[in-house]
């Protein structure tokens, strides 16, 4: 495959901005649910600092002074918006749908700033609507702690899920926490201190969920393989700043993405995990990192001050940006694929598109509280 030489705007001719949403809370975080027949179906949250507590659906009151809404929206004709539900919840860090049904339920997680991990049912008994199914301290022993991120093992399973699956959340203590179902209950099985300062990131390796990547503000990417306890399998700290984005690849076994503040992109081959495949500067801190969940050879970055690009990683070796978008006006934090085929999409009428090149991405802002749904044509290199 070639690689293309864009410069300034032409990146940006890949991207058509469908419909903006104020979300009047700062925004921070984007989740397309990926479970027929609700691929059309997606999340925001936001984070904002008040001392005045807000009305409405109100599910938690013990951080008044981190405040958070999560809005659940569905994509109408034409790629416009249509709001389903918002619920005041304490501010949110991260969210993320499990990758499969669990009993025949589609779930949501929810890493938030009460410390807490909260699991939300996508029900469509009379309307589509979030409603919390349950929710669990992830470290009891602190007061003061926030819920950073949150990811699930069943990112290679199909269906419904035929083994147990696990969510593992990452704080503001340094420490990670793997839970458990037992029932319709949450158990923390696994507490530890990982790193100095606060942990950005945890994520499992799709492939083998019994090993857990963390990264931190200390700058070290540490991996642990839980059959054999908490002590590290190894660590490295070739970013140059705070570890914030790891996202394993669900198509291509050993293969993990990582992002950092030092803005560099870096694929990793796991079993070698000494030094990168390859390393590209994005020119922006990277905040989040999403594979695409189709074919899962590109990269969505959102790049904090550097805008959200996509990056081509076909080859490994030498990933390289294919598209940007710039129309945000502050921090880009939030960003999301949806798993809707052209076809859907063309039959949503919001473009023709060639199959198999056109995708529907949900991006957000933190200052300027904005969510944008925006269609891009991968195929249009020109």
């Amino acid at each position: 495959m070639g690689k293309p030489n864009f410069l300034g705007n032409m990146f940006s001719m890949c991207f058509t901005t469908l419909d903006t949403f104020d979300t009047e809370f700062s925004a921070d975080s984007v989740e397309w649910c990926p479970i027929e027949p609700f691929t059309d179906v997606f999340v925001c949250g936001t984070y904002q600092f008040s001392n005045t507590e807000v009305g409405g659906d109100t599910e938690n009151t013990k951080c008044p002074n981190r405040l958070g809404r999560i809005y659940l929206f569905r994509v109408k004709n034409s790629g416009k918006l249509n709001l389903l539900q918002h619920l005041n919840v304490p501010a949110v860090l991260d969210m993320k749908w499990m990758h499969v049904k669990m009993n025949h339920k589609i779930l949501l997680g929810v890493a938030n700033a009460s410390g807490c991990i909260q699991i939300y049912e996508l029900s469509d008994v009379n309307n589509i609507s979030l409603k919390l199914f349950t929710e669990q301290k992830i470290n009891p022993d602190h007061g003061e702690i926030l819920a950073l991120s949150l990811d699930w093992s069943s990112g290679v399973l199909c269906n419904n899920a035929d083994q147990d699956v696990k969510a593992v959340v990452s704080d503001s203590h340094g420490s990670i926490s793997i839970f458990e179902f037992r029932g319709e209950s949450l158990v923390n099985k696994y507490l530890w201190n990982a790193h100095g300062y606060e942990a950005w990131i945890a994520a499992f390796d799709y492939w083998n969920t019994n090993i857990i990547y963390t990264g931190g503000d200390d700058c070290r990417l540490q991996w642990f393989d839980i059959r054999m306890g908490t002590q590290p399998a190894g660590n490295n700290r070739i970013h140059g700043a705070g570890v914030t984005s790891l996202h394993s690849n669900a198509a291509q076994e050993f293969t993990l993405a990582s992002g950092s503040y030092d803005e560099i992109l870096r694929l990793w081959d796991v079993r070698k995990l000494r030094n990168p495949v390859s390393e590209l500067n994005l020119n922006g801190g990277i905040w989040r990192l999403k594979w695409e969940p189709k074919h899962h050879t590109c990269l969505l970055a959102a790049c904090m001050y550097g805008g959200f690009k996509i990056i081509d990683c076909l080859d490994k070796g030498a990933p390289n940006v294919i598209a940007q978008y710039t129309e945000h006006e502050s921090i880009s934090y939030g960003s999301d694929w949806s798993s809707l085929s052209s076809s859907e999409i063309k039959r949503l009428g919001i473009a023709d598109c060639t199959i198999d090149t056109r995708v529907l991405i949900g991006t957000c802002s933190f200052y300027d509280h904005t969510l944008k749904l925006s269609s891009v044509d991968l195929n249009k290199q020109e």
